[in-house]
C-alpha cells in the first residue's frame, strides 16, 4: 500500500516506565502535571497572514515571538504538554508531516487459501516393479531429486531410484517395501511455501475487480499485499467469480482451507492533507491531533473526511507541512485526562 505522507521517524517502542513521572514542568506557573494552555491561543494567523497582530503592545512581544511561523488559528482553549525529547523517545512517540495522501476505496471479499495445482505432485514409478527400499515417510521435507525410493524393474530386473520432482513435503505414501508397483501413485508431494487466496466475489462487485488490482489479505489479524493475479468463472452454477491472489508463506503458518478476508483496492483518490489514522484521538467529545513545536505537544480539534483504516483526510484544522503525532499519541491524551482529572480535585 503506497503512502506519499512522510514516513514516520520514531519506531514503535512499548512504554513500560510511567509516563507521567517524566513530563517537563512548563514554564510560568505550570502545574506539575506539565500542562498549559497555548500560548497567544487568539492571535495566531492563518497560512499566509501576517505572524503578528497589528494591534499588539510592546508587552506582548514575548507572545509573539512564539507564534512566529504559526499557520492555524485556534480559539479553542486546549492543553499542552512540553516533553523533553529523550523523554519522548523513551515514550515511543513518532511524528510524521502533515501533507497530501492517497485514500483508498476497498471492496471487501472472503476466500479460502489453496495449494496451487503446480505445487501438488502424484510421484509413480516409472516401470512397473518390486519396492526395494523406502527412503521418506509422510512428513518428511524432501529436496528436488532426492530419492524417495527404489524400485526393482520386472522387466530388467535392474533396480532404479524414483526421486522426487520438486522441493516439497511428503503429504501421502502409497508405498512399502516389497510391494510391486502399478499406475498408482506412491507418494503426493505438497509445496505450501507459497499459496493461492480464492476470493469469492459475487455479482454486485464483479465489475469493481480486475487483475493487477491490489488486495491486501488479512489472515489470522495478520495483512499480507499482493495484486489479483486472475479473475475466472467459478465452479459450475455458481454466481460469483474467483479472483486468485498469490500470497507468499515463507514462516509456513497459513495452510490451504485456512478462511481470509481481503481488502481489494477499487479505487484510489489523492487527497490534499492527509495523517496516520492512528494519530487521531477522540478527547473531550473532540476528534484531536497532536502537534508538535520544538518539545510542546498541542491537541488540535480537526474536522476528518475520507478514511481506508490507514490514512484519514483531514479537512480543517491542520496546516501541510505541520509536525503531528502519529505514533503513540494516547499517551498523551492519556497524561492530559490525568492531570484534568487531578486539576478538579
Amino acid at each position: 500500500m503506497k503512502r506519499s505522507m512522510q514516513s514516520l521517524t520514531t519506531p514503535l517502542l512499548v512504554l513500560a516506565l510511567g509516563l507521567a513521572a517524566a513530563f517537563a514542568t512548563l514554564p510560568g506557573g505550570a502545574s506539575p502535571g506539565g500542562m498549559e494552555a497555548p500560548a497567544g491561543e487568539n492571535s495566531q494567523p492563518h497560512a499566509g497572514s501576517d505572524s503578528h497582530n497589528d494591534n499588539d503592545n510592546d508587552n506582548d512581544n514575548d507572545n509573539d515571538n512564539d507564534n512566529d511561523g504559526d499557520k492555524h488559528t485556534d480559539n479553542e482553549d486546549h492543553e499542552a504538554i512540553t516533553l523533553a525529547p529523550d523523554t519522548a523517545r523513551e515514550a515511543g512517540l513518532g511524528t510524521a508531516i502533515a501533507g497530501a495522501g492517497s485514500i483508498e476505496r476497498h471492496v471487501t471479499v472472503y476466500g479460502r487459501l489453496a495449494t496451487p495445482p503446480d505445487q501438488v505432485v502424484q510421484s509413480r514409478a516409472r516401470f512397473p516393479g518390486l519396492i526395494r527400499d523406502i527412503r521418506v515417510n509422510i512428513g518428511d521435507t524432501v529436496k528436488r531429486d532426492q530419492v524417495l525410493a527404489v524400485i526393482e524393474s520386472n522387466e530388467s530386473l535392474r533396480s532404479y531410484e524414483l526421486r522426487a520432482p520438486i522441493d516439497a513435503q511428503i503429504q501421502d505414501r502409497q508405498a512399502n517395501v516389497g510391494e510391486i508397483t502399478g499406475e498408482g501413485a506412491l507418494f503426493t508431494l505438497v509445496n505450501n511455501r507459497t499459496l493461492w487466496a480464492q476470493l469469492r466475489v459475487f455479482p454486485s462487485l464483479r465489475f469493481e475487480v480486475a487483475p493487477g488490482q491490489t488486495v491486501h489479505v488479512d489472515h489470522n489479524g495478520h495483512l499480507h499485499d499482493s495484486t489479483i493475479a486472475s479473475v475466472t468463472p467459478g465452479p459450475l452454477g455458481e454466481a460469483y467469480v474467483v479472483a486468485r491472489v498469490v500470497i507468499p508463506n515463507p514462516q509456513g503458518d497459513m495452510a490451504p482451507g485456512d478462511m481470509v478476508k481481503a481488502e481489494i483496492d477499487a479505487e484510489t483518490v489523492d487527497v490534499p492533507l492527509a495523517v496516520a489514522t492512528t494519530a487521531l484521538q477522540d478527547l473531550q467529545g473532540q476528534t484531536v491531533v497532536f502537534v508538535q513545536r520544538d518539545d510542546r505537544y498541542q491537541a488540535r480539534p480537526v474536522t476528518t473526511g475520507r478514511s481506508d483504516g490507514q490514512l484519514t483526510e483531514i479537512v480543517d484544522g491542520l496546516e501541510a507541512g505541520e509536525r503531528y503525532v502519529a505514533l503513540n499519541s494516547f499517551l498523551l491524551k492519556a497524561e492530559l485526562l490525568k492531570s484534568g482529572a487531578k486539576h478538579d480535585h
